[in-house]
Formats: structure tokens, sequence, C-alpha cells
């Protein structure tokens, strides 16, 4: 386990000592993300988390890529629902000049005004890029219409027209609010001691200020009623893109480990039922999977096909069915030991490095799971019977309140979708309107 110490001003520091290879991983994460960007600017934490890489008061971009390229180093940003995360890796007798660079980047951001205009430019490029992806517009538009006006149903990249609403002091704004103290969590790992990475964290961001982290109240999200379709029109489709859902679960709820069981079962391997019926018995699409996300609130729970578009009714249909049969019946006995097995089995996997091990210590605080989750994760698996599990199922996966999205060309399928049994709701959105 991570040790947990004390950082500057409020924060959190994770270190996690390592003498395998001479390699620090350093991270440092907001405890926000996405979720709290104001209504109708979608993409301020993204958009100001990429400007840290455009340099510092001192400092180009070209400066710093330079720096940071001189140190034998990487450094990366992301950007997610309840996060920002600032991160890296360097050889470990460069550590101190690398924290150095990495703290004036998030210090003094220059925020230049022209910068601020490319990252817009470039943003909205991406954002028409996902038109030409039909995986990610299926993504997009399935969290938008499964969380109406909620903040996780929000995209983090935005739209083209909260881009265009964005400006240098919003950014700058944004920023001050998000790096403070008590928003932030380090993470440390590598061939150093306890003092050092202490020290090093002290010296580094000590600038850090004093104050309350910018806390947007999250309500547990309300899934739509109804079992509804929506088909997002893209021309000249002969394959499609399928998201079916509903809502999910959170660590925290008492029959998490079990769901997780049953998901395992249903969704999550190679010889589960879902991919069993869909790809090997039929052919029907290479992949056929099912998982849930992870918020600090309830999150959802989704299954993924992509069928040729003449095989788009039946699989979605089976689908449900499948799903139908998880809800009203227990696992084989096969199919609960098949999944426990892999869960218990691949924990060690998902551990073995330093790098890994610190992740999970911070996962564990941006996504509010209950303490000693991971450590207690191996024994509550094993505890898991198919009663539970089927318990759990009925009680978190909903067999009434469920979204089906469709990237497909609705000249094509509209029609024959609209006969899948129990629709409340069809629509159909254009492509480039998602």
């Amino acid at each position: 386990m991570s040790l947990s110490l004390p950082g500057p001003a409020g924060s959190r520091l994770f270190f996690e000592p390592s003498s395998t290879v001479p390699i620090v991983h350093l991270s440092l994460s907001l405890r926000t993300g996405g979720a709290t960007d104001p209504a109708g600017r979608e993409g301020l934490a993204r958009l100001t988390t990429r400007m840290l890489r455009m340099g510092t008061r001192r400092l180009s971009a070209e400066a710093v890529e330079d720096r940071i390229d001189a140190l034998g180093a990487h450094l990366g940003v992301s950007t997610g629902l309840s996060y920002t995360h600032v991160a890296g890796t360097v050889v470990a007798r460069n550590v101190e000049p690398f924290f150095a660079l990495v703290s004036e980047l998030l210090r003094e951001p220059a925020f230049r005004t022209r910068d601020v205009k490319q990252l817009k430019r470039e943003t909205a490029a991406a954002l028409e890029a996902v038109q030409d992806d039909d995986g990610a517009l299926v993504g997009r538009c399935f969290r938008a219409s499964a969380l109406v006006d909620h903040p996780y149903g929000r995209p983090v990249s935005g739209s083209r027209t909260s881009i265009r609403r964005l400006d240098r002091s919003a950014i700058r704004e944004h920023h001050d609010r998000g790096w403070v103290g008590s928003n932030v969590v380090v993470g440390l790992s590598g061939p150093l001691t306890e003092e050092e990475a202490k020290s090093l964290v002290d010296r580094h961001l000590g600038w850090l200020p004093r104050g309350k982290r910018p806390v947007v109240t999250v309500q547990a999200p309300r899934f739509v009623p109804g079992r509804r379709l929506i088909i997002v029109d893209k021309p000249d489709r002969s394959q499609t893109q399928v998201l079916i859902g509903t809502l999910g679960s959170h660590a925290r709820d008492p029959d998490h480990v079990a769901v997780c069981v049953a998901n395992t079962a249903f969704g999550g391997l190679f010889t589960s039922r879902l991919t069993t019926e869909v790809r090997s018995k039929r052919g029907w699409s290479y992949g056929a999977s099912s998982g849930f996300g992870q918020q600090p609130k309830r999150d959802l729970w989704t299954m993924r096909t992509a069928p040729a578009d003449r095989d788009a009714k039946a699989c979605i249909a089976l689908q449900l069915d499948l799903l139908q049969e998880l809800i009203d019946a227990p696992l084989k006995h096969r199919e609960l030991r098949a999944a426990k097995d892999y869960l218990i089995k691949s924990l060690p996997f998902e551990e073995d490095t330093a790098g890994k091990r610190l992740d999970h210590a911070i996962d564990a605080v941006l996504f509010e799971l209950p303490k000693g989750y991971r450590e207690s994760f191996p024994r509550n698996v094993k505890r898991v019977t198919r009663d539970s599990a089927h318990d759990a199922v009925r009680k978190r996966l909903s067999s009434k309140d469920q979204l089906i999205v469709v990237v497909a060309t609705a000249s094509k399928l509209q029609r024959s979708l609209s006969e899948l049994p129990g629709l409340s709701d069809v629509r159909v959105i254009p492509f480039n309107r998602v």
C-alpha cells in the first residue's frame, strides 16, 4: 500500500518506493474536472489543463518541450469528468529539475492570448474529427442522452458553441480556483526515500495557496425512465456502433463487488455470455463487452457492439434478451467460478509496478472509493455467491429504464429498429448535431 503523507497547504501526498528501475513517476492531480465546468462553458477544465503545456512567463512552449527532452522525461496532461492529471516520468537523477519545471508550469502559466486562440482552434478541429469516429460519436451521444442535465452528461471536451465562449480570463480564473492545496493530490514513486519524497514536494509545491477546493454539488444521477432508442443518422454506413445501457453501481454500494462479478461473467471476459452469444455463435460483432463507468457518484453501465447494419436489429434484440435473462435468473455455476477466478488472478497484473500501485491510491481519492476497497477486493470476490450476485444485478441494473444509441444510416434502419420491443421513444439525430 502506498504511503499517505500530508503535503503543503492541505494537499495529499502518496509515495510508493521502488528501486527496480531508476525511474521516478510524478503525478499531480486535481479532484475536479469537466463536471465542474459551468453550464454553457463545457470544455473549460480541459482547455485550461492543455494550456499548461504552452509555457510560462519565462518559457515558450518550444522551450518547455526542449527541457523535457533534455531531462529524459515525459509529461502528459489529461482531464476527465472528476479529475485533472498532470503526470510524467523522468530518470531518477533528473527528478529535481523535472519537478522544478512542472512546478513552474503550474505556478506561472503564461496563458498567452495567441496560445488560447490556437488551442481553441485545435479543440474545434478535434470536435469535428469526432464526427468521423463512429465509436466516439456513439459514446458522446449516449452519455449526454442518458444523463440529461447532469454534470456527468456533459462532454469534457465541450462543444463548438461552448469553446467559442471561453477566453483567457475564464481560463486563468479556473486555474487559480483549482490549484489550491486542498484540491491537489500528489503522487511520487521510484528510488526515493520517504524523506526525499516529502522534501521534494515541500520544496516545489510550497507555493500552493490554502483555500477551499472548488466543489460543485453533484447529485446522484437519475436515468430517464423508459426504454428509448436514438439513431445517430450518418450517411453511407454499412456497419453500426451500438451502446445499450442503464444506470450502474458505485464502489460504496454494499453489493458493488457482487454486481462486478456478475458483469464479468456477462460481458467482461472473452468467454463471457455476451461475447459467446454475439461473437462466437453468431459472428454479428467482433467486439461485445459490458462494464461500469467510475465517478464519485453512481455512473453508467453499458454494453457495446458493432454489428453490420443487416444484423443490427437482431443483435440489439439479443442483447436486450441476454440482459433480461441476467436479471431474471442467477449465473450458472461455471460462469460464477470463471468470473471470480479471473478477477482474483488478474489483480497481481494490476499492481505489478510502483506506478500502478500509486495510481490506485490516487484513484481511491479522486473517485471517493471506500477505505480499503482494493485491499479487501479479493476477499469480497471470494464471498460472492450465485444468490448475492443475482440480488445485486436485480437491484442495480434496470430492465425498464434503458437507452439504446445506434450510429447508422437512419433510412436503412429506422423502420426495423423501431420494432424493437418495449420502446417508449424513438428519435433520429443528425450526426453533426451530437
